[in-house]
């Protein structure tokens, strides 16, 4: 049903507003955006019809002067005062900031010396996230923020990066996320006016500013500033080598600077690997365009050791023969396994998933499967994965980068089995077997047995990640505030998963399984709920799990199978999901998508369920998962909802989840 009035997020982007009587709405609070959710005043709506082009905040604001350019902001001397200390602030500035944020940074940022805002609590939550951002030669940029040096672009978009992390918010904001949100418009804006001189400091702040949006749920804007990043790249030449004579030695400060520009480059890589997948959605740098070595090891790029490393096809460049060959350490193993993860995505979302037989040696299945042994057993013994080394690498402060890799990996395996888990139950095979039901007929034994051996394959990932999990809350606060946005979406894939295998359990799991299932999904849900305060695109993770297992509890009264076509809908929602979440590329469709489901107030029932699957449990069974935010009331007649739309909605909520890729969820237009 759609509400008289609008907020002006919705108004300004003519879309459906639902809310109930007051902020904040459902779009805004899926897009992680509940903050800034506002309603203009009666009789205001002629100015949210205007251009998208700064507005004065208030009469006074509009008298103020034109603010100066980036280069005076990166001059300006030590005596500038940090927002809490500005006495000439407008009258009515903190609400227009709390109701538009990106809007409001503009005129007030302008002028505002960021240098005075990294404080040494900023700069340790952005050091934190460095092996995301291994661009930086850690000992120049803390020479540059010392000496104010630095580009002002780049200390706005460390700033939107590393505030969410700082235990107050700056004044006048009344959130970290609302300054983290103007920060980084404050940051695009300036990039703007000369983004067509081609730098490696802008291409830096682009890729900073796609982490930022992707965290933030903006998934469209981190596409767009990724490709604009991509092209800059490419420009500068960056993913090819610099020229030097054959022999040469570089100095310390040559190879420092040939190393940033490959970490540069390699970033690019990196995010365009992680967030492609999807129509429309292709890597732009393969492995073929990647002409350079992999990033060296942390101490020789630190103290500028000139070090010569393999490529990323482990070819050893001719004109490095002369240097001493260095490791690649975690930040180069990263990159071999984002690169598997483009060719997963891309697999997902094929046709060949419905086409081939996986367990047939020349399928594209098999052979990524090959690769990830490969990537996996081409670690050092340091680098393999258990609880201990996890407990070693954060003892030398860098386990969160030790996570990141290998949540890389599992997000592989776990991307690939979920392929033939049935979302319903079993239902023939995951591969799409109602539209070919010839090659399942042929192959139905050989289908079961992999339905099986794949449902086993998934549920031992999720266990592995959502273990490295429980030892990370151990390590305390600091070191989960360090945890970037694909660790978060890792542990909502394994949570997802392990929801779907607690509900439908299967004769050969043993009850012990089952308990562990329980309260790993408990506690996987719980992180994501304390991750929303930093990346607000965990919210949608959250309410995602939430209205699938509501679904699930559902499915577990009927009294039986889903229908051919509902399972075909939820095929094509692994496949296709532009169709189902707003995708980068694709026109939105107009739907009422956000509305809460109610949770089933009984608990796991002994009605037959979908194609075998027994709920009839035994009596230690453990207790089933609590509906999550049970407090929250649902009130059916608050939505008017009819029959068809309310079972439309609750089977778009399992559709979310199985339909999600990186970059997908909560994009906000």
């Amino acid at each position: 049903m759609r509400n008289p009035v609008a907020c002006v997020s919705c108004r300004s982007a003519k879309q459906r507003c639902i809310h109930e009587d007051g902020p904040p709405c459902e779009r805004c609070k899926q897009s992680g955006r509940a903050d800034g959710c506002s309603f203009p005043a009666p009789g205001t709506s002629a100015i949210h019809r205007r251009p998208k082009r700064p507005r004065p905040l208030s009469g006074d604001a509009a008298e103020r002067p034109t603010c100066p350019t980036a280069t005076s902001t990166s001059a300006r001397t030590s005596t500038s005062t940090p927002l809490q200390g500005r006495s000439d602030l407008p009258t009515g500035t903190h609400a227009a900031i709390h109701a538009s944020p990106n809007a409001a940074s503009s005129s007030l940022l302008d002028g505002l010396d960021p240098f005075a805002l990294l404080t040494d609590e900023v700069k340790n939550s952005y050091l934190r996230c460095s092996y995301k951002w291994s661009f930086h030669h850690t000992p120049t940029l803390l020479l540059k923020m010392r000496d104010r040096t630095l580009e002002p672009w780049m200390a706005w978009a460390m700033l939107a990066l590393a505030i969410r992390f700082v235990k107050d918010p700056p004044p006048p904001f009344v959130s970290q996320t609302e300054a983290s949100n103007a920060y980084a418009a404050h940051a695009r804006q300036m990039l703007q006016q000369d983004l067509e001189t081609p730098s490696i400091s802008r291409v830096q702040a682009l890729l900073m500013l796609t982490g930022h949006d992707w965290g933030a749920g903006n998934g469209r804007r981190a596409w767009i500033y990724l490709g604009m990043a991509i092209r800059l790249v490419e420009v500068m030449d960056l993913t090819h080598e610099m020229d030097t004579p054959r022999g040469h030695v570089p100095t310390r400060d040559e190879f420092i600077e040939a190393e940033v520009r490959r970490r540069t480059a390699w970033t690019c890589f990196l995010m365009d690997s992680l967030l492609s997948g999807g129509k429309g959605r292709k890597r732009s740098l393969t492995a073929a365009d990647m002409l350079i070595q992999l990033p060296c090891e942390r101490e020789p790029f630190v103290f500028g050791e000139p070090t010569s490393t393999p490529q990323l096809d482990n070819a050893q460049r001719m004109s490095s023969a002369s240097l001493p060959v260095g490791e690649i350490g975690i930040i180069g193993y990263s990159m071999r396994a984002a690169n598997v993860w483009g060719k997963v995505a891309r697999w997902a979302c094929s046709e060949d998933v419905k086409s081939e037989l996986p367990w047939s040696s020349s399928s594209q299945f098999t052979q990524l499967i090959h690769e990830l042994e490969a990537w996996k057993s081409s670690l050092p013994h340091r680098l393999q994965y258990d609880l201990f080394t996890l407990h070693s690498h954060n003892a030398v402060e860098q386990g969160q980068a030790y996570c990141y890799m290998h949540c890389i990996h599992f997000m592989s395996y776990m991307f690939l089995h979920r392929a033939y888990l049935p979302v319903l139950g079993p239902q023939q095979n995951g591969a799409g077997a109602e539209e070919t039901p010839n090659s399942y007929d042929e192959h139905r034994d050989m289908w079961r047995q992999w339905e099986k051996s794949s449902r086993k394959e998934l549920c031992k990932d999720a266990v592995i990640v959502l273990d490295m999990l429980e030892e990370m809350r151990t390590f305390g606060v600091y070191f989960l505030r360090g945890l970037v946005p694909w660790i978060g979406f890792t542990i909502y894939t394994a949570v997802g998963a392990m929801l779907y295998a607690f509900h439908f359990p299967t004769g050969e799991d043993d009850p012990r399984w089952r308990e562990k299932a329980r309260r790993s999904v408990i506690q996987g849900c719980t992180f994501l709920k304390e991750m929303k305060t930093q990346w607000p695109m965990a919210e949608t993770w959250f309410d995602t799990i939430r209205r699938m297992q509501a679904y699930y509890r559902s499915v577990l009264g009927q009294d039986g199978p889903a229908s051919p076509e509902e399972r075909q809908a939820l095929r094509h929602a692994m496949i296709d999901y532009g169709a189902l979440q707003p995708s980068p590329v694709q026109k939105p469709a107009d739907t009422s998508r956000g509305v809460d489901v109610p949770m089933a107030s009984s608990t796991l029932s002994t009605a037959p369920t979908p194609n075998g699957y027994s709920a009839d449990f035994p009596w230690d069974t453990p207790p089933a998962i609590p509906p999550l935010e049970a407090d929250e009331t649902f009130h059916l007649d608050t939505f008017n909802m009819t029959n068809e739309e309310l079972e439309a909605m609750m089977i778009n909520a399992t559709q979310d989840f199985w339909a999600s890729f990186p970059g997908e969820v909560g994009v906000a237009y």
